[in-house]
């Protein structure tokens, strides 16, 4: 009897303490609004057990494990897989997991996590910054001193700025060259920052101790902050979408656009007309029915011949929303003041035009991502002002007439693709390595005789024209591309194959004909995925192709005359 009565007494307990899940809700939301972070644990622990589909619960326990005194990093990340598999675009989630990678010493896992994240985000100073400590915690002092320059060559604080200099000077010691590390810190007054001479000492005497400099905190970031910190402050207007890097896909999209005849018979339905199409209509000034689009975002106005350019410019300010303009063959000489004042163009092409000079207000469209300003044969430099185009991604100048592409074009860190073949460009930027997102070069035929020293710190370039110049030598850094898959250096003036060639694995393509050498040494056939090389019939004899071939039969090395294939056994698809 008395053994029921415990029963029932427990029975009751138990219906007491149990509470439902709107009022288990209500005492979590309290607990994590107030901080509590062991009562959210326990709360969102039991949340979880009744239901274990809810993904985002995991992410919430992940967040209140990350708060606690004895953190749990091993089931933090099991939380974050969780979360991700169910939402794998949330890249401010992936900062949070590898920076726990990180915490819980899986280094690799950590840097994996980081150069994902820098391929779908692109090179940012946060995520470069991250690539580099971890980099460096995990003592790849080679990939966490290339991640540190590339962070110097974005914007930041000057504290920041230094403490990433100081971390790119010691990955140099600790990798080995530390007479270039001695070089850096003796030149800390010339970049802008106090001699440090103790430093100095500490590194010519071998005094540092890595596990001093090895521990980075994670700053307690909101996902707020975390978003902002790895999104770009560009528009994500996407202009290449993977069509390549020699164009505007988005241009290509309007290439069809049917010409307007009658803007009156749009005025019904003005509200939803976003482009239009008013190229070689014969106007010389806008009309004044086009005004009654207020949400333009493209308009096309080439082959018109304007009688008044600085009212032109001053009228298409009038559209708030324009941001792609086509402005080739208009005959226009210069550009007025006016043009600063169209401040969200995103996409701009002048082809075909009479430019001297370009104003340097242009460098006020600091959201612009396009710019082609080919064919204007007269125009020999750019401005100046050409560094403020922080978001410019696509520069054509093919033709041209410049002289250069002038140093401050380094500064424009966005740059994916630069095309400006068929012209007179003699010099290239000096610090061109700044480029950290550059993946396409085009400049044939033009000037070139000598390369800046730094062009090999390209690390994302994949495409590299530079076929009809008047090159005799590469740069050291040369050997350093690790991703460029398109060498062209024929038609120069290589008086021997150029040794920097060799320990470009990722090379696929080179095209390397018609120049003074007469010999390919037998190591490029031991590049790990070369396929394709284009040779001189007139200079490289068949024994040496024989020779090439024994090393690498699938290699295909095509002779520059009739094009005839010296083919190796097909590959399997």
């Amino acid at each position: 009897m008395r053994f029921i009565s415990i029963l029932c007494l427990l029975f009751i307990i138990s219906c007491t303490t149990y509470i439902s899940d709107e009022e288990l809700k209500q005492r979590f939301d309290k607990a994590y609004t107030d901080k509590n972070w062991e009562s959210s644990k326990s709360l969102i622990d039991e949340i979880i057990v009744r239901d274990s589909t809810q993904s985002e619960n995991y992410l919430t326990r992940a967040l209140i494990l990350s708060h606690l005194k004895n953190r749990d990093n091993t089931q933090i990340i099991e939380d974050l897989n969780v979360y991700l598999e169910a939402f794998p675009n949330d890249d401010v989630i992936k900062v949070f997991r590898f920076q726990t990678y990180y915490l819980d010493n899986q280094l690799n896992k950590a840097l994996e996590g980081v150069d994902a994240l820098i391929e779908i985000k692109g090179k940012s100073a946060y995520l470069l910054a991250w690539k580099g400590n971890i980099a460096f915690a995990s003592k790849k002092f080679k990939i966490a001193e290339r991640a540190y320059k590339e962070r110097l060559a974005l914007n930041g604080s000057l504290e920041d700025l230094k403490s990433t200099y100081y971390y790119w000077v010691f990955s140099k010691h600790f990798g080995g060259n530390t007479e270039s590390a001695l070089w850096e810190i003796a030149a800390l007054g010339d970049r802008g920052f106090k001699p440090n001479y103790k430093l100095l000492k500490q590194i010519e005497n071998n005094e540092l101790v890595f596990e001093d400099l090895a521990n980075f905190d994670v700053p307690n970031s909101n996902l707020d902050e975390v978003y902002n910190a790895i999104t770009s402050q560009c528009s994500e207007f996407e202009i290449f979408e993977g069509n390549g890097y020699r164009k505007s896909a988005v241009l290509n999209q309007f290439f069809y656009l049917e010409k307007t005849t009658d803007l009156k018979s749009l005025l019904t339905i003005k509200e939803d007309v976003y482009s239009l199409n008013l190229s070689y209509s014969g106007i010389n000034e806008l009309p004044l029915d086009l005004f009654e689009f207020k949400n333009l975002q493209y308009l096309n106005l080439s082959g018109n011949r304007f009688k008044d350019n600085d009212k032109l410019f001053n009228d298409l300010a009038k559209f708030p929303d324009l941001a792609i303009l086509e402005l080739d063959r208009c005959y226009l000489r210069s550009l007025p003041d006016g043009i600063k004042n169209l401040k969200n163009l995103l996409v701009l092409s002048m082809q075909f035009n009479d430019f001297r000079t370009l104003n340097e207000n242009i460098g006020a469209l600091t959201n612009l991502k396009y710019l082609d300003i080919g064919s204007n044969g007269k125009l020999r430099d750019l401005p100046q002002s050409i560094g403020q185009l922080r978001c410019l991604q696509l520069l054509n100048v093919s033709p041209n007439g410049l002289n250069r592409l002038r140093d401050e074009l380094a500064n424009c860190t966005q740059l994916v693709s630069i095309v400006g073949n068929a012209g007179t460009i003699k010099t290239l930027p000096r610090d061109i390595d700044r480029l950290i997102n550059l993946k396409h070069i085009n400049l044939v035929a033009n000037k070139i005789t000598e390369l800046p020293a730094s062009i090999g710190e390209l690390s994302s370039l994949e495409h590299l024209s530079l076929g009809s110049n008047d090159i005799r030598k590469l740069p050291k850094s040369f050997s350093n591309f690790n991703k460029l898959n398109f060498c062209g250096l024929s038609y120069n003036r290589l008086n021997s194959f150029p040794k920097e060639i060799v320990n470009i694995d990722s090379l696929v393509t080179i095209w390397i004909h018609n120049n003074s050498f007469k010999q390919i040494p037998l190591e490029i056939a031991k590049i790990k995925n070369l396929q394709r090389i284009l040779v001189d019939h007139e200079m490289i004899t068949d024994q040496n192709i024989d020779s090439l071939k024994q090393i690498n039969p699938s290699l295909y090395i095509i002779r520059e005359d009739t094009r005839q294939y010296a083919k190796g056994p097909k590959r399997k698809k």
